[in-house]
């Protein structure tokens, strides 16, 4: 069984290193780099490289054990006990040192092999490792310890605890840490205390030392037992980390590069959501608090009186949270995706009609835009209701493309008059501009002449009449929302299941079928994705799509 490798990030030259980010709530808590570790690993699979990752994940379990201790508040206290023990390792460790840099065996052999090297190639080698290195050695450590142990003495007798502090306050912080100790940081003066006797032990060291340089034998002693009560007394708190729901949303609509409508729209279900949990935290959210939410959605009235549809909730709400929630889990903010297993169960309700609308229906409301409007109604609005049926009925395209139509949005491209509807307009699925030729018959009827007297700008409102000055209630919106009361208050076209301006797009799919229309060809033409990657590539021409258009039959209606 293989021994799974996780965090590791693997770079252009072969070499891998180790990459873990620690947890938001923890890096307070944690010196150094905060955010994550990074250590190297050297080339994956050469020798030593399963020691060394298990050293860093070693290395960033201690971390965060530590910072869970400091977060947590269960801080080691200082007492006398605790800083004897704390001394004496100290001190244990400075002989240790000592010794190993006197005895150091690589470096012996090191020099050893280099001096057989020389006498291999018949260069003398008067002086051996111990007449040359090892007074090298002794001669720096006599210079060392004639200059620090004054210092350190200097300062006992003294007693000057702050010049103490000022030396040893590093090294009392690194060996808190390195025995996995944690003191609270208002502990002032036992933290002193620390540092006092770390000067006695280093004033003990470093007397052993110079026995040593002048050929006494002074043993390293052994590193004193653990304090087993002080390990036992503290508790170790998980600490979880916040995640805030709104701002995780708010990320989340940044990544995706989401539309001001729909972002606004979805941060309003994130909004409900946390006023039923009644706090902001998802690291907290489960999928009860969710299937919770989900019932109450199902049976409490919305803000309009209206009990909401299962299929609402389904599609607007929850897909709303496990979409932003599997971001999250993408961005290693959370473990998991609770929102999965969660279910809103939809009834197939009878279909008692089709979708798009009948030959009569789109015959009755063409008819209807042919009606002038009334002296009250505003321009904008009444090129709207008069053009964008006739544009939806020949193009297929959603209604919000064309009523954010601009002036300069009606090209002639390839001899070709087209409608461009584009993303610097406003909203359109997919984010994918696209072309689509005029019909003749909007032509004949004089379309064009109308959009050459219209000022540079949007064609069906005047943006300067817009009250709210905001990206997510674009003006365009509510040229559509009106243009469907019309349709059934003023056209008297009420059917409950029929959606006034998407029928449009069910009316020009069917016409482009029965007219021969190539299906990649009409999908092209109504901003459809292609329904395989290999329809993806080469879409058709302005001029192809041209002709495509004219297939279609004419609506005659009777002209008013």
């Amino acid at each position: 069984m293989g021994i799974t490798v996780k965090h590791i990030l693997k770079h252009s030259t072969g070499r891998v290193s180790f990459r873990r980010a620690y947890p938001i709530a923890l890096r307070p808590y944690i010196a150094g780099e905060p955010v994550q570790l990074k250590v190297s690993l050297g080339l994956e699979g050469s020798p030593g490289f399963l020691s060394r990752y298990e050293e860093a994940e070693g290395r960033y379990r201690d971390t965060v054990a530590m910072a869970q201790r400091k977060a947590s508040g269960a801080f080691d206290t200082l007492d006398s006990a605790t800083i004897a023990y704390l001394a004496e390792a100290f001190r244990v460790q400075l002989l240790q040192a000592d010794d190993d840099a006197r005895w150091d065996t690589e470096e012996r052999e090191l020099y050893r092999s280099v001096a057989q090297d020389l006498e291999r190639r018949g260069v003398p080698v008067v002086v051996t490792w111990k007449g040359r290195e090892a007074q090298r050695f002794a001669d720096k450590a006599r210079a060392r310890l004639a200059e620090s142990l004054p210092i350190y003495r200097g300062l006992r007798g003294d007693g000057d605890l702050d010049g103490i502090l000022v030396i040893w306050m590093e090294d009392a912080l690194d060996l808190l840490e390195g025995l996995g100790m944690a003191v609270a940081p208002d502990a002032v003066a036992p933290f002193k205390l620390l540092c006092r006797a770390l000067n006695d032990a280093a004033i003990s060291a470093g007397d052993a030392m110079q026995k040593r340089l002048e050929g006494l034998e002074v043993p390293t002693p052994d590193a004193p037992p653990p304090l087993v009560e002080r390990a036992a007394s503290v508790p170790v708190v998980e600490v979880v980390p916040t995640v805030p729901l709104l701002a995780t949303f708010d990320n989340y609509a940044n990544a995706q590069g989401m539309t001001p409508g729909v972002r606004e729209e979805w941060r309003n279900y994130v909004r409900l959501l946390i006023g039923f949990l009644g706090h902001d935290d998802a690291a907290k959210l489960t999928a009860d608090d969710l299937m919770a939410w989900r019932d109450n959605l199902l049976t409490e009235p919305s803000r309009y009186g209206a009990v909401r549809k299962p299929v609402t909730v389904r599609d607007k709400y929850i897909v709303t949270i496990k979409a932003m929630l599997a971001w999250a889990v993408e961005e290693r903010k959370l473990p998991e995706n609770v929102a999965i297993g969660v279910k809103v169960r939809v009834p197939r309700e009878a279909k008692l009609r089709e979708s798009a609308f009948t030959p009569e229906e789109a015959r009755a409301i063409l008819t209807a835009t042919l009606i002038p409007a009334g002296s009250r109604m505003a321009p904008g609005h009444a090129l709207a209701r008069r053009w964008i049926p006739w544009l939806c009925a020949y193009s297929g395209a959603r209604v919000n493309e064309i009523s954010q139509l601009r002036k300069e949005d009606v090209q002639f491209v390839d001899g070709v008059w087209v409608l461009r509807i584009t993303p610097e307009a406003g909203t359109v699925k997919g984010k994918a501009a696209r072309l689509v030729p005029l019909h003749s018959h909007i032509i004949e009827q004089g379309f064009l002449a109308v959009v050459q007297r219209r000022a540079e700008g949007p064609l069906f409102f005047d943006p300067s009449r817009t009250r709210v000055r905001s990206d997510s209630n674009r003006h365009f919106k509510k040229v559509g929302e009106r243009l469907a009361e019309w349709v059934r208050a003023g056209v008297g076209i009420k059917e409950p299941s029929l959606q006034p301006n998407h029928a449009w797009r069910h009316l020009f799919k069917a016409l482009s079928y029965e007219a021969g229309i190539e299906e990649r060809m009409a999908d092209a033409i109504q901003g459809h994705a292609p329904t395989t990657t290999g329809r993806s590539y080469g879409g058709p021409s302005v001029v192809a799509k041209a002709v495509a258009i004219e297939k279609l039959p004419r609506f005659n209606v009777d002209e008013k």
